[in-house]
């Protein structure tokens, strides 16, 4: 269906997502039926809010991403990072369904059929459908486009899913902001307020400042009973939340080339050269049939090349090659193709047309003398060049695809020509061609050295022999450190990592991390080119970090706490009047200074970020030395030098404050997810 192809191109090849947070499937009867076949808990991949989740439940919205990504990139595969963002998806889509379809069944919140249709064809035209079907002649919308679409979905399988799609979307999006729109309603924000966040806002302040920092008193003269500890961890519990992790020690085998397979290569590359080097072979599609690195079509100019290659087509006949020659891990042959003098820039312009019709007659029309900038203006497809004529400036070889680049600088000074690319068709009018340099076409076979089945065969028995001989903890490190052996670790390893430290494809071993027990030794793995042991050397199970673990911290804090109100009490009885330095003399301080400082300033130069410094400065009346602060690093005093008011603005105040209000309403589902109940299953899957 042509209509598809047109929104199709217009939709991108991303998967649509619609605002922040709010494009989701609706899980309807599926999530909600009794009793299922599904419910088997080996088949559970989640437990969300005491709803049961079963695996074909979740692969129903993976497979409706996966196949909504592969008619949008006209694509049957998908590599690994795309699966993974994928599932990402579906699962953050199913999540969401969940969680916000009990928020919407509670408040009433619906979306009937009569506003679907208005978002498609009436007043209040979705932004999708809207970028989706706009006319590319005039720029606007165009709702017979919608309806003709709508009409004739029903007799193309592709056309139906992908408008369903779609029409789920824009529905949840709706949904979700209708209830945020409730939550906004209810953050209303008064005159009193704005006029509070204005007074705090205006006035920009220049101070000087002592610092008394808590390492100056020693640690050893504070103490902090094991009571207070426990008192205060109890009181901040849920300061202590943590997820579930676990910890790994694993030693890596990795598989690279022998000597051996570093001379089979080069041998292969040798017998290359005869047939390479034979007059009658085309070098350019020899190339492309066994060369590991596809042919670039180009043509060079000499200081483009390398050192290697500059002194061999400088003094070489058409047809001659050289090497074999080696670059990095690479046995490369390269012949000299030809040699021209073309320019090394061109100056065009052109209309480019996705409709062959359209493009043949328009073709016409600027060949019989038709002014070709009125035409690109009003026609061509290509926005950033129509706006000027068409005009695409001077541009160099190679900078355009190929089809485009050859007409251009094979075609004459004033030529007009038609050629087609994946983009469409381009009418081009070639305007200026630069002065002609000498240019070199190579073509260039190369293989790069990689080990050879027999020397993975020989990596894995090292592996193998290893996991053998080492199958407790104890002798895993014993082993590593009298064979000089690399120990590595994989540290806060989450359920949903993809990988473990940076090893790429790594996802089995956090599976299995997951199911092992402590000193567990684990499989040889096999991942890209290294063959991976591991133990199993630290569990953390989802809950609160236990009072041992985070002890020092906490101490650390309180210990602060009672340096801060020691020096407080210090500063307060050596403060003479307003004498700065009458104090910072007493104290052993140096007074600094800070200027420009006001209620939203992040940080101060000289003591960092310290957010109660910026409090007490923008608060404390100019000629007055402020009472002390407990900061993050130390206790401060400050005296105002200088004040500053700026011209306050009510109203501004006012609607910047609506807007952040507006902006948390948004933010409520995060929130409702953070609070909600959600058992993650996946690692038994994915």
């Amino acid at each position: 269906m042509a209509t598809l192809e047109k929104i199709r191109s217009k939709a991108g090849l991303v998967i649509v997502v619609i605002g922040v947070g709010m494009a989701a499937f609706l899980l309807g009867d599926l999530m909600n039926s009794g009793g299922s076949m599904f419910r088997s808990s080996k088949m559970e991949i989640a437990e969300i809010n005491g709803t049961t989740v079963s695996l074909p439940e979740y692969q129903a919205y993976l497979t409706e991403l996966e196949d909504y990504y592969k008619l949008n990139s006209r694509s049957s595969a998908m590599d690994e990072n795309t699966s993974y963002q994928i599932r990402e998806q579906a699962w953050n889509q199913m999540v969401q369904d969940v969680i916000m379809n009990e928020k919407y069944e509670d408040l009433g919140i619906h979306v009937t059929s009569d506003e679907i249709f208005d978002m498609a064809t009436g007043k209040n035209v979705h932004p999708q459908i809207r970028q989706m079907f706009t006319n590319p002649q005039t720029g606007m919308f165009d709702k017979q486009q919608v309806i003709n679409f709508l009409r004739q979905k029903d007799a193309d399988p592709s056309a139906q899913f992908f408008w369903m799609f779609l029409e789920k979307q824009i529905k949840n999006e709706r949904l979700m902001k209708k209830y945020s729109d409730l939550i906004s309603k209810g953050m209303y924000v008064t005159t009193a307020q704005a006029k509070a966040e204005a007074e705090a806002k205006k006035a920009v302040v220049d101070f000087d400042f002592i610092v008394k920092r808590y390492a100056t008193i020693p640690d050893s003269t504070i103490t902090v009973s094991d009571s207070e500890i426990k008192d205060y961890y109890n009181s901040n519990i849920e300061n202590y939340k943590q997820d579930a992790t676990r910890e790994v020690e694993y030693v890596s085998f990795e598989v690279k080339p022998s000597d051996e397979d570093k001379e089979a290569t080069l041998e292969w590359i040798k017998n290359a050269k005869a047939e390479f080097s034979n007059p009658e072979t085309d070098a350019v599609q020899y190339v492309k049939m066994n060369s590991e690195t596809e042919h670039v079509e180009r043509n060079w100019k000499i200081e483009q090349l390398s050192s290697k290659l500059q002194d061999f087509v400088s003094g070489a006949q058409v047809g001659e090659v050289y090497g074999p020659y080696q670059e990095g891990e690479t046995y490369k042959l390269t012949r000299l193709v030809d040699v021209k003098q073309i320019p090394d820039s061109v100056k065009a312009r052109h209309i480019l047309l996705k409709d062959p019709t359209v493009a043949d007659s328009l073709f016409n029309l600027v060949k019989g003398g038709a002014n070709f900038a009125e035409i690109a203006r009003a026609n061509s497809e290509d926005p950033g060049s129509a706006i000027n004529g068409g005009d695409l400036g001077w541009f160099n070889e190679g900078t355009m695809v190929k089809p485009f680049n050859d007409a251009c600088f094979n075609g004459k000074k004033g030529d007009i020509v038609k050629v087609q690319s994946q983009f469409g068709t381009h009418i081009i009018n070639i305007q200026d061609k630069g002065k002609p340099v000498t240019k070199y076409n190579i073509a260039t076979l190369d293989r790069k050295v990689a080990y050879s089945s027999k020397t993975n065969q020989q990596v894995y028995a090292q592996a193998a022999k290893f996991a053998s001989q080492n199958k407790t903890y104890e002798k895993f490190n014993e082993s590593i450190q009298s064979e000089n052996l690399i120990k590595r670790y994989g540290r806060n390893i989450r359920k949903t990592d993809r990988n473990v430290s940076n090893m790429d494809g790594s996802r089995e071993m956090i599976r299995w991390a997951f199911e092992a027990d402590i000193h567990d030794m684990s499989d040889i793995f096999e991942f890209g080119d290294e063959y991976v042991i591991g133990f199993l050397t630290g569990i953390k199970e989802e809950g609160y970090q236990t009072l041992a673990s985070v002890k020092s911290s906490i101490e650390r804090q309180l210990r602060n706490k009672k340096k801060a109100d020691m020096i407080i009490a210090d500063l307060k009885s050596k403060k003479q009047g307003n004498d700065l330095n009458a104090l910072a003399s007493a104290t052993n301080t140096e007074v600094q200074s800070a200027s420009d400082i006001t209620f939203a300033s992040y940080q101060v130069p000289g003591a960092g970020v310290e957010p109660a410094l910026v409090a007490v400065a923008t608060t404390t009346k100019e000629g007055e030395v402020s009472t002390p602060v407990a900061g993050n690093n130390g206790v401060f005093v400050v005296k105002v030098t200088t004040v500053t008011t700026e011209e306050t603005n009510v109203e501004a105040a006012k609607s910047q404050l609506a807007q952040t209000s507006s902006y948390k309403a948004y933010q409520a589902y995060q929130v409702i997810r953070e609070n909600a109940s959600i058992d993650d299953n996946r690692i038994k899957f994915y």
